[in-house]
């Protein structure tokens, strides 16, 4: 579905803008072998037209992911729940791009799609490192067990290398 922004309209109007659709999401999770499965995001926006020709664009985008604990491996359900908040103007004719003011896009056409905008939020929003659960004990790195279900018993103290050659010194 087309997410677009017609800036003038909004401005003479001087009304709210209720803008929702869903944003693909195989841009933002090209590449990526830790997630499983993953649906469209659902984006939930509002368009405020400002008395000095911008239009102020914030809303929620929502979804959620299927991808592998980076701790135990494990299928791992992940809510994205990302705010979205841009400024976008219409560029005069002889304007450049606004160096001072980077929270502004400047855009050169009057209507044009949000998507793309979207689709960077939603990358920015997919976790590095997702965790199952926040307190995940992981894999045991000795015997591969993992610690959330069974506990090992392994000695997995960690030793400075630098003393290593004294772990045996008082047997």
């Amino acid at each position: 579905m087309n997410m677009r922004l017609h800036l003038r309209r909004t401005i003479q109007n001087g009304e709210p803008v209720v803008l929702e659709g869903s944003v693909p999401i195989e841009q933002s999770i090209q590449g990526r072998t830790d997630v499983l499965s993953a649906a469209p995001v659902q984006a939930d926006l509002t368009a405020m037209p400002s008395m000095d020709g911008t239009v102020g664009v914030s809303g929620t985008l929502k979804g959620h992911l299927d991808m592998v604990c980076s701790r135990c491996l494990e299928p791992a359900r992940i809510e994205l729940n990302i705010h979205f908040e841009e400024r976008f103007k219409k560029r005069e004719e002889n304007e450049a791009d606004l160096e001072d003011d980077e929270d502004m896009i400047l855009t050169d056409d009057d209507v044009f799609e949000l998507t793309p905008y979207l689709e960077e939020y939603v990358t920015l929003g997919v976790p590095n490192a997702p965790l199952c659960k926040e307190d995940c004990k992981g894999l045991c790195q000795t015997c591969g067990t993992n610690l959330n279900e069974t506990a090992c018993g392994c000695d997995n103290t960690v030793i400075d290398p630098r003393l290593a050659g004294l772990k045996d010194f008082f047997k």
